[in-house]
Parts: C-alpha cells; structure tokens; sequence
C-alpha cells in the first residue's frame, strides 16, 4: 500500500476509513501550518487536514496551482470520447473538478482515487455537481488502469516506500493505452550534498516567504520522515524508462518540484 494508517473505521459501502483526528492534541502532536496537526508527530492526509489542504499545499508547493494548468492542458493530447483519464492520489478533486468543468471533457470518464476515507468524501463533494466524475477509495498498487488514456500522479509516488515505485509505475505503464501518457509530479532530491543543501534552504525561505513559522516548517519536516520517500531525479527518469515508457520528458521543475510527461 502506499500508506496505511491506525484508527480504521468502515464507510458505508465498506471501504475502508481513517477515523478523525481528535480535538483535544496531546504532547505528541504537532502544527504544521494551517491549522493542521500531525498526530503523534506523523504526517497523515486522513483525519481533519483535507479541510485545510488546498490552502495548505498552495503555499507550501511552488507552482502548485500552475502544475494543474498544465495537467489540464496535457491531457487534451490524450483525451478522446470513452477514454479514462485517473487521477491517483486525488486528495480533495480539485483537479479533477477542473478537468471535468469544461466542454473537452464531455464524454470522457474522470475517476479520481485516494488512500483516505476522508478525502475520498471531501473529494466527492467538490464533484457532487459533474455526471462524469467518480471518485473512489483506492490504493495506487492495486488500481485497475486498463484503458486509461492518461494517469495523473500529482505528488502522490513520493509516499510509495522506495520499493514499490517501480511496481506502481510498472502496473501503470501496463494499463495505459498504447500512447497513453503518465503525468508525474515529484518532490525530489538534490544530486550531491551541497545542491541538496541549497535547494532545502531555497525552499525553507519559500515557506518562511509564504507565510509558514519556522516551527512550523521544521514540525512539517519531522513529520514527513517516515511517510515521504523522495528520490532524485535522474532515479525518476530511469524508473520510468524501466517501466516501459518510450518517451519521458521534465515539463515543470522549481527548486526540487518537478512535473513529468512520460508516454507508453
């Protein structure tokens, strides 16, 4: 799986959910920006964060809001009538509602997944109002991609333990129509010692720039050590190729962000 949480609880179709984080925190539980808090100082996408997520993610990622402009564009490329366009990872739907909202999308399916319970309902809400839209409860290993003209990872691979990438990318690429493409989107590494150094301090000032404390910012830090597994670039590239995909091209980078489009 690519997370798993404790506190389960079933929703109604008997999918499996992430009870609420509490409102009293304890000694463990730390802010991260937001009004988010990591319980027992773990990151974790379930509980009360998908309330504050857009707004948190927005300020906290360089181009976030601008990486979805793009997405929306791509996928036109490998967009027809009938096609499945997956969003895995697709958090509250934001992307998903703005690929749905327009003319071009008539007739495709929009199926978003994610992991958590709570943002598969946050997800569902936002989309309440397009025909086209499905979203489920999924994990990226086990999703059934056959028939997809385009698979969106937006910064979901990164919480795949380092293991299970190429699996994930593999089952993908297997899926895809031939043609089809993989938009993926990375925090990633450095290649040395010293960049990785100046790209993490470039990057703290971003979010000190946008509004985060340093507490804030070294909270979030400690509570994405055992949950995010970011790896460098050229490992992404050739993971990709290994994968089987004939054609693999960077198309957003700032800072340690990149975005993607490799193509079956």
């Amino acid at each position: 799986m690519i997370a798993s949480h404790p506190g389960e609880q079933l929703l109604d179709d008997g999918d499996v959910a992430v009870a609420d984080v509490p409102a009293a925190h304890d000694a463990a539980d730390i802010a991260v920006g937001d009004g988010i808090v990591a319980t027992d100082t773990r990151w974790s996408f379930g509980g009360k964060t998908h309330e504050q997520f857009d707004a948190h993610v927005n300020r906290s990622v360089p181009l976030y809001g601008e990486g979805h402009l793009l997405i929306d564009h791509a996928v036109e490329f490998f967009s027809r009538p009938g096609v499945r366009i997956i969003d895995v990872g697709c958090s509250t739907g934001t992307l998903l509602h703005r690929l749905a909202d327009k003319p071009t999308s008539r007739g495709l399916q929009l199926i978003g997944y994610d992991i958590e319970a709570d943002m598969v309902r946050a997800a569902r809400h936002r989309c309440a109002d397009l025909d086209n839209v499905h979203i489920t409860q999924g994990d990226a290993e086990t999703i059934d991609y056959s028939g997809a003209g385009a698979v969106i990872m937006y910064y979901t691979l990164q919480f795949a333990a380092p293991g299970r990438r190429l699996a994930v990318l593999r089952r993908i690429r297997e899926g895809l129509e031939a043609g089809g493409a993989l938009l993926l989107f990375e925090k990633v590494l450095a290649p040395d010692a010293r960049t990785q150094d100046i790209i993490g301090q470039l990057y703290q000032e971003h979010k000190i720039l946008n509004g985060f404390d340093t507490d804030d910012i070294y909270n979030k830090a400690r509570s994405l050590r055992s949950v995010m597994a970011p790896v460098p670039s050229e490992r992404n590239l050739s993971d990709l190729r290994e994968a089987g995909f004939s054609s693999v091209v960077t198309i957003q980078k700032y800072l340690c962000f990149e975005g993607y489009l490799a193509i079956a």
